[in-house]
């Protein structure tokens, strides 16, 4: 029988090494992606994400750490959320249940189970499903020793962070983030990159996986490509070049802004406004100005009521001159509708709701507008450097009707995801509600002298 000493000796160890916890407790030998995992987990204040394919053992691993840290810690709290209870109880919480049969009956006799908590003493696991109308999922947590587990944190809506944002930063705190890399926004997405330095980054493939039988990646890759996205991020672990719900990606919308164009190339194409309306409130009143292959913000202001906004068109329409001005004329939209037909310009009211021209495609004209909008972009305009119109661009996600027809998620559904509704590329997407033809003179007027003037030189004067 082990002496007092070494249990306590044991136990030292189990408390600093999470991958001899896993053999000695659980009786479970992680694959070396998981070791890379635990042993991030094991440095105090840990932040850890990973990034992951399918199949790859990241919800065994999430659940292996909980454990180790519950066993090894008095008063220690690990707070677990995902998406939908699903995610939460029929795959991490079910990994839970499993590593805990694997215990000898002496550590198993520590824990309790109920439907959301595992109890060890003073210590616990907590499951919370992160819904969008729950956004205090990971709020109110506090112990000395304290790990939050996110499970497929890419679809975690942004709010849900934005509320437990203190408790995460909380020097002691340890975080473990996990998923399928399907989204280019997001708490999840940030930490591979605009937040890269505070976080320790893993990427689990499919590739290097024991656990995930070869003739899957071989069957995605007959299916859709090495090059597709669905290989990128169910195979490879990997981000894709657009979001896999994304109608607009990251790729096209960069190099459009990285794109320059002889100004005076797009002479023979109409000039076209589109106008996206707002009320009071963080939505912006937008003016995007089109010219065949090149386009621009004319402005983005917030706050101003339908007859300032009208007027503001009235004015750059007067120095533009375009041919026509598309106005989203759904709710306050209507006002301004008004107010511009009586200045006498083209103008034409269009509800996103309508009836889309090809009616076996779209539901409605939204969803046509931006996809028109997406193969212009795939024929490679120039866009300008702004960052609010490539967001707006790259944010949208789409998906089929049981009909088989696409839609465009709405707004509401994005501010869900913690996203702003998207002025912008709704602007833009307006002026390619319907053909125009050519009437008026270059809308990249007052050029500055010299060869072949491009793009960018305009723009830096205006």
């Amino acid at each position: 029988m082990a002496s007092r000493d070494d249990i306590i000796q044991a136990l030292t160890e189990y408390r600093n090494d999470p991958v001899l916890w896993c053999r000695d407790i659980i009786k479970l030998e992680p694959t070396a992606q998981q070791k890379e995992f635990l042993t991030a987990l094991a440095q105090p204040g840990a932040r850890v994400a990973v990034r992951s394919g399918h199949g790859t053992g990241k919800s065994t691993a999430l659940a292996a750490g909980g454990l180790w840290f519950v066993s090894t810690r008095k008063d220690a709290l690990v707070p677990c959320t995902a998406p939908t209870a699903h995610q939460l109880q029929d795959v991490l919480w079910r990994e839970y249940r499993r590593l805990l049969n694997r215990m000898n009956d002496f550590w198993r006799g520590q824990f309790s189970v109920n439907a959301d908590r595992i109890t060890r003493g003073s210590s616990m696991v907590v499951g919370r499903t992160a819904r969008p109308e729950n956004p205090d999922a990971l709020q109110g947590f506090h112990a000395p020793e304290i790990l939050f587990e996110i499970e497929e944190a890419a679809g975690v809506a942004e709010p849900i962070f934005e509320v437990a944002r203190g408790a995460l930063s909380t020097p002691s705190a340890r975080v473990a983030l996990a998923g399928n890399p399907t989204r280019l926004t997001g708490y999840f997405h940030n930490a591979f990159h605009g937040a890269r330095d505070t976080w320790t980054r893993l990427q689990f493939s499919c590739l290097d996986s024991p656990l995930v039988d070869p003739s899957y990646a071989t069957d995605i890759a007959a299916e859709y490509g090495e090059d597709s996205d669905m290989y990128r991020v169910r195979v490879l672990g990997d981000f894709p070049k657009a979001g896999l719900y994304n109608l607009i990606s990251l790729d096209l919308v960069e190099r459009a802004m990285a794109t320059t164009l002889p100004l005076h190339s797009q002479d023979h194409a109409p000039i076209i406004i589109g106008v996206d309306p707002a009320w009071l409130g963080t939505d912006r009143s937008v003016a995007v100005l089109r010219q065949g292959m090149l386009a621009r913000v004319l402005f983005a202001v917030r706050g101003v009521d339908t007859v300032k906004l009208a007027d503001l068109v009235a004015r750059r329409a007067e120095q533009e001159r375009p041919d026509a001005i598309f106005v989203d004329q759904t709710g306050v939209g209507a006002g301004v509708y008004d107010q511009l037909r009586r200045t006498g310009q083209n103008v034409v009211g269009i509800a996103f709701s309508q009836s889309p021209i090809d009616t076996d495609r779209f539901v409605n004209k939204r969803i046509e507008m931006w996809w028109n909008m997406k193969e212009w972009l795939e024929q490679g305009p120039a866009l300008e450097q702004n960052n609010d119109l490539r967001d707006d661009l790259i944010g949208p996600e789409y998906f089929h009707t049981n009909t088989g027809k696409m839609q465009l998620e709405s707004k509401d559904d994005m501010r869900k995801r913690g996203l702003a509704s998207p002025d912008l590329g709704d602007a833009l997407a307006l002026t390619f509600a319907r053909p125009v033809h050519k009437r008026q003179e270059s809308a990249f007027r007052d050029m500055p002298p010299g060869p072949e003037p491009r793009f960018y030189d305009w723009m830096e004067r205006h």
